[in-house]
């Protein structure tokens, strides 16, 4: 797995949040933690979707990732004073969301340094610590409130073109940069090209999801029921993260993969999920501690590799709180990480 260094995750985190601090019309002062309190084992496939689950669209490939982080989980790991001198998040339960962490700081920068800058700040209503960051099927997505009509005018004012609307959206590009932006009311999604995949469209990409977020278009969970009963098992506070197929079991291409990258190589480490169809993470941070919550489901009870998650899951957990449950084709995986996930 990619080495996630803390000081420079925070430093990405940082450059985000003073994005971010502009943006909002309310104040931006946050408690850490407030608001959050998900990090209870799920006990059941019958939970709540998150909220972001109508955006997420549907596509044609077997295989599905997204990841989620809310504002004030972005606040909470920026007052973390120890947090630059901790240890490098070696376990894949803390490790993946980590790069949902850093792909969000990512992706904010790229909005940052586009003309389409000034027209989010200026019509972002959201309060603050409601928004949240969602990275899906190669777009970055605010999800939150916006005048829309007026998010539009301003891109216009910046050179961008209509490409196409609906009811309820429109999505503009801009030559000079290559952006793609959709605007609706709930949602500001924007992609670039893929220059390692030359079939990545981009307008496509960004229309399916603000015509998937306004009604135009079946979300993912409204298509794949395997799908669904993931998201309902998982938690879905603070920073998630999902690989899904529709397949019986991940290719090894999948796992191996990088699901998302920059110029800085970041990196996911699945490779504990082989033989599974699906790994809903989600890591929830206070201060110094961090919860973390991991849903696995299985095509059969056969394929469980039970062992294999063991050995790789939850080393740098506080010993006493690691725990692995479930039967038949689903393990659930909760642990706590205290002076380990901190400081040294």
């Amino acid at each position: 797995m990619t080495d996630l260094r803390r000081r420079k995750a925070l430093g990405m985190l940082g450059a985000g949040m003073a994005f971010l601090a502009g943006c909002s019309n309310s104040s931006d002062e946050t408690e850490p933690g407030d608001g959050d309190d998900s990090n209870s084992p799920s006990d059941s496939l019958d939970g709540e979707l998150p909220s972001y689950a109508s955006m997420l669209p549907a596509t044609e490939r077997s295989s599905y990732f997204y990841g989620a982080i809310d504002v004030e989980t972005m606040n909470t790991l920026l007052q973390d004073e120890g947090a630059e001198s901790g240890q490098e998040p070696t376990d894949p339960l803390v490790g993946n969301p980590v790069v949902v962490a850093l792909l969000a700081a990512f992706g904010l920068q790229l909005l940052g340094s586009s003309a389409a800058f000034e027209a989010y700040t200026s019509n972002n209503v959201t309060a603050n610590g409601e928004e949240q960051f969602v990275y899906a099927d190669g777009v970055y997505a605010l999800v939150g409130s916006y005048d829309r009509d007026a998010l539009a005018s301003d891109l216009e004012s910046e050179g961008y073109t209509l490409e196409s609307e609906g009811d309820a959206y429109a999505v503009y590009a801009a030559g000079g940069s290559d952006q793609v932006v959709g605007v609706a009311d709930d949602v500001v999604a924007y992609s670039y090209p893929n220059g390692s995949d030359s079939t990545f469209d981009p307008l496509g990409a960004v229309e399916r999801t603000v015509a998937t977020a306004t009604g135009d278009r079946q979300p993912k969970h409204e298509t794949d029921d395997g799908f669904e009963r993931l998201l309902r098992a998982g938690e879905n506070g603070g920073i998630a993260c999902c690989l899904y197929t529709a397949s019986d079991q991940f290719a090894s291409e999948t796992l191996s993969s990088e699901q998302a990258s920059d110029s800085d190589g970041l990196q996911f480490d699945f490779g504990a999920f082989e033989g599974a169809r699906g790994v809903h993470q989600q890591l929830g941070v206070s201060g110094g501690t961090a919860t973390a919550n991991a849903v696995v489901t299985y095509s059969s009870a056969d394929l469980v590799d039970r062992t294999r998650l063991e050995s790789s899951l939850g080393a740098d957990a506080d010993a006493d709180t690691l725990a692995f449950d479930g039967d038949g084709s689903t393990i659930s995986v909760d642990a706590t990480y205290g002076g380990s996930f901190a400081t040294e």
